[in-house]
């Protein structure tokens, strides 16, 4: 939290019992601040900010997004050969072809996305 430091130490408690935080922390200027929050969530309200510290197990996370990947992989695979199929695109009704083309783009997307995490979170040689 950066900002009205009155306000923030009076409403840390609040803060912390209504998000269920572990704590609540103010740094001491605008430098540590910004080397706090480099890739946090900061919320801005008036000269206040907020940013949501967020600490996860790199390695799990990389297992959870591997795990995930393979499964998006798969269903990709499965609709796009689906659109493959002439027969299929040809008897299906347009309705439900238009349908897997756009589950197609989907988990296409969402795909990329994870790809995009895994690989930030992949360490640096």
């Amino acid at each position: 939290m950066h900002g009205e430091a009155a306000f923030f130490d009076a409403a840390a408690p609040l803060l912390k019992a209504l998000a269920k935080l572990a704590d609540v922390k103010r740094p001491a200027d605008e430098a540590a601040f910004a080397a706090a929050t480099q890739n946090a969530p900061v919320a801005v309200h008036g000269n206040a900010r907020l940013a949501l510290e967020v600490q996860i197990d790199p390695a799990a996370e990389q297992a959870r997004l591997a795990k995930e990947i393979a499964r998006l992989q798969g269903e990709v695979s499965k609709a796009e050969a689906k659109l493959g199929n002439a027969g299929f695109v040809a008897r299906a009704p347009a309705a439900v072809v238009d349908l897997e083309r756009q589950r197609l783009a989907e988990f296409s997307q969402t795909l990329r996305r994870l790809e995009d995490q895994a690989a930030r979170l992949a360490p640096s040689p």
